[in-house]
C-alpha cells in the first residue's frame, strides 16, 4: 500500500506556512530573551548606598544578585520539565498562551519589587512562563516546517532570543540616558511586549500537528500506530542521545546564562574596584556611571555575537547538518572564552578592544551551540516525544544555568573575574565533548530503519530521508 495515501491532513499547507510560523515563534522568543536577560541590565542599575557590593543598605548584595538571576532559571526548569510537556497532551498553542500570561504577571511583580527577596519570587514566576513558552515555540516551528527546512526554522526561532537581549541592552541605554537608573521601566516594557506577544500568538499560532498525526496513524493501521507511540527517553535506543543532549545543553547553557547574566555587572565591579577612595562624591558617581555603561556595552556586544550565532545556524543549517554544526560552535566558544578571560579589564582600567572582539566571538560560540543542540531534537526523537525530549533537555539544562550564577558570585570574590572565566572554560570543554559524542551516536544510528510514519511524511513533502 502506498504510504503517502495516509498523509496527515494539511501536510502540503504545513510546508507552505511553516516558515511563517517560525517567524511568529521568533518574535515570541524575542520577548522571552528580553524578559529573561533584562535582569543582566537591571542589576547594575539597582539602587546602591555605596560602592561596596556587600553594603546592607544596597538593594541587593553580590550574592543576592546571583540568586535573583538563578531564581528565574529555577522557574524555567519547572516550566520546561513540569508544565511544557503538557503540550504533547493539550497542544502547543494553549500551553504557549498560558506561559505568556504567567510571564507577564512575573514581569509586573518584578517591577513592583520592594526588595531583593520579593524580586527573587517574581523572577521565579517569570521563569516558569518562559520555560513553558520556550519549549513550545521551538517544537511548534520544527513541526510546522518541511524536514529539509527544519534547521532554518530552528535558527529563525533562536534568532529571536539574542534579538531580545540586544533590545534589552538598547532599551537600557535609552532609558538610563533619558531617565537615569529607572530599572522599573525596563520590567514594565517587558510586560508590554508580553501583552503584544499574547495577541500575536492567539491570532497566529496554529494548533499542534499532534492531533493530525494521530489521526494519520489510526488510518494507517494499528501496527503503524503502535510503532509510533511515544517511547521513554531512557529507553535503550534513546538513552545515550538523551544523556548527551542533556549534559551538553546543560553545560553550554550554564555558561551562556553566567556570561550573559553577570558579565555587565562583573565588568562594572572590576573597573570600580580600582577607583581612588579619596574621590569626591560627585567624581565617584560619575566614574561609577561610566563603569556601568562600559559593562552594559560589553553585554551588548556579547548579545550581538549571540545574534550572529543564531543567524549562522539558520543559514548554514540549510546545507550543513546540525550534528556537524554543534561541535563547531562549541569549539568556537572554547577558544573565545580563553581570549575573553585574558582580555578582562584590570581594576580601574577600561577594557581594550579585544574584550569586545572576544565578547562577540563568545556570543557566536555559546549561543550557536545552544541553537544547534536545539536543532538536534527532531533528528533525535520521534514526533510524539519531541516536546517531552526538548523539555527534558531544556529543563535539565537549567540545572547548569541555575548553578552557574550561584557559584560565580561566590568564586568571583575569591579568585577574581579573570580566573573565573578561565575556569568556566572547562565547562565548555565538557559541552564540546558531548557534541562530539552526539556525532558518533547519530552515525551509529544512521543505519536504523526510518519509521513508516516518517517515510510517509517525507514522501508527501518530497524530501529525502
Amino acid at each position: 500500500m502506498n504510504a503517502s495515501a495516509f498523509s496527515p491532513p494539511g501536510t502540503t499547507d504545513v510546508g507552505r506556512r511553516g516558515l511563517g510560523v517560525a517567524v511568529l515563534c521568533m518574535f515570541l522568543n524575542l520577548v522571552d530573551g528580553f524578559d529573561l536577560l533584562i535582569i543582566s541590565f537591571v542589576l547594575p542599575n539597582l539602587p546602591t548606598n555605596s560602592n561596596d557590593p556587600g553594603d546592607p543598605l544596597n538593594f541587593a548584595s553580590t550574592t543576592e544578585k546571583g540568586y535573583i538571576v538563578s531564581f528565574a532559571l529555577v522557574g524555567m526548569a519547572v516550566g520546561a520539565i513540569g508544565l511544557a510537556r503538557l503540550a504533547d497532551r493539550y497542544g502547543r498553542r494553549l500551553i504557549a498562551l498560558v506561559g505568556i500570561v504567567v510571564n507577564c504577571v512575573g514581569l509586573v511583580l518584578s517591577a513592583l519589587s520592594p526588595n531583593a527577596e520579593f524580586m527573587m519570587g517574581a523572577r521565579f514566576i517569570t521563569g516558569v512562563g518562559i520555560g513553558m513558552i520556550s519549549v513550545v515555540i521551538v517544537v511548534a516551528a520544527q513541526e510546522s516546517t518541511a524536514p529539509k527546512y527544519r534547521n532554518l526554522a530552528t535558527g529563525l526561532v533562536m534568532i529571536g532570543y539574542p534579538l531580545g537581549s540586544v533590545l534589552a541592552a538598547l532599551s537600557t541605554n535609552a532609558i538610563t540616558s533619558a531617565f537615569g537608573s529607572n530599572w522599573k521601566a525596563l520590567f514594565f516594557l517587558g510586560a508590554g511586549l508580553a501583552a503584544v506577544a499574547f495577541v500575536a500568538a492567539f491570532v497566529g499560532l496554529p494548533e499542534s500537528v499532534k492531533a493530525a498525526e494521530r489521526r494519520f496513524e489510526s488510518a494507517a493501521g494499528p501496527e503503524l500506530a503502535a510503532s509510533e507511540k511515544a517511547p521513554s527517553l531512557l529507553s535503550k535506543k534513546l538513552l545515550a542521545i538523551t544523556l548527551l543532549l542533556c549534559v551538553g545543553y546543560m553545560t553550554v547553557s550554564g555558561v551562556f546564562n553566567f556570561a550573559a547574566g553577570l558579565t555587565p555587572d562583573f565588568v562594572k565591579t572590576a573597573i570600580a574596584a580600582g577607583f581612588d577612595a579619596n574621590l569626591s562624591k560627585e567624581a565617584l558617581a560619575s566614574a561609577t556611571s561610566a563603569a556601568r555603561h562600559t559593562g552594559q556595552n560589553v553585554g551588548l556586544w556579547l548579545s550581538l555575537g549571540c545574534l550572529i550565532g543564531a543567524i549562522t545556524l539558520a543559514t548554514l543549517g540549510l546545507v550543513v547538518n546540525a550534528v556537524r554544526l554543534t561541535w563547531v560552535f562549541c569549539s568556537i566558544a572554547v577558544v573565545a572564552m580563553l581570549g575573553f578571560a585574558n582580555a578582562f579589564p584590570a581594576p580601574g582600567h577600561a577594557p581594550t578592544v579585544w574584550l569586545y572582539v572576544f565578547a562577540v566571538a563568545l556570543g557566536v560560540g555559546i549561543f550557536g551551540g545552544i541553537s544547534s543542540y536545539s536543532a538536534l531534537v527532531p533528528l533525535a526523537y520521534p514526533p510524539l516525544a519531541r516536546a517531552k525530549g526538548y523539555g527534558a533537555m531544556l529543563g535539565v539544562g537549567r540545572l547548569g544555568a541555575i548553578i552557574a550564577p550561584l557559584i560565580s558570585v561566590y568564586l568571583v570574590t575569591e579568585i577574581g573575574a579573570q580566573r573565573l572565566y578561565n575556569y568556566t572554560n572547562l565547562v565548555l570543554v565538557i559541552s564540546l565533548a558531548c557534541a562530539v559524542g552526539v556525532v558518533f551516536v547519530m552515525r551509529r544510528r544512521g543505519g536504523d530503519p526510518v519509521s513508516a510514519v516518517q517515510r510517509a511524511h517525507a514522501e508527501q513533502l518530497d524530501v529525502k530521508v
